[in-house]
């Protein structure tokens, strides 16, 4: 029996895109409403909390995004082939995708605000379809340009934290 191919979904949805999909589909499932939302945050601790996750991800995709400027490579995610330099510093040390790692952060906010564990699917789905069809074509496109580099880059950090 031929497998499903989902190839042909590799690099075709910006992951911003995929991120506003993620949260449109955890409050879908949520069935929460404006009101409700407006509740939350009107609770200091729900506040705080969405806040925190909402900043640390935007400050940490920000980085990724300031260090591949300062390395002059592209930030375009549907065409890695176009990268010029194996980004290994600043948040790079840390984290292979502070971009990615960063809208997850917002999106798990997100679904802490919504209040029910179904919300929750809208991250888990994010996470899944950015690891098969954005993460591991960039990751292998990586290791044709970069060989042994991007071999041991990987050996060191970590693909998510």
């Amino acid at each position: 029996m031929k497998y499903l191919d989902l190839k042909y979904l590799e690099l075709k949805c910006p992951p911003p895109i995929v991120m506003l999909l993620s949260g449109m589909l955890a409050w879908f499932v949520a069935q929460t409403d404006v009101e409700f939302l407006q509740q939350q945050l009107m609770v200091a601790e729900n506040l705080f909390w969405f806040l925190l996750f909402v900043i640390v991800g935007i400050s940490l995709a920000l980085a990724g995004v300031k260090e591949f400027k300062q390395h002059q490579t592209t930030i375009n995610p549907l065409d890695p082939r176009q990268t010029s330099s194996l980004v290994s510093s600043g948040v790079y040390q840390f984290t292979r995708n502070p971009m990615y790692l960063g809208m997850l952060l917002v999106l798990l906010g997100w679904a802490d605000l919504l209040d029910t564990i179904l919300a929750f699917s809208g991250a888990a789905v994010f996470f899944i379809y950015i690891s098969m069809f954005q993460i591991k074509p960039e990751e292998e496109m990586m290791t044709e340009k970069f060989e042994q580099d991007f071999i041991q880059y990987c050996s060191k950090v970590r693909r998510w934290l």
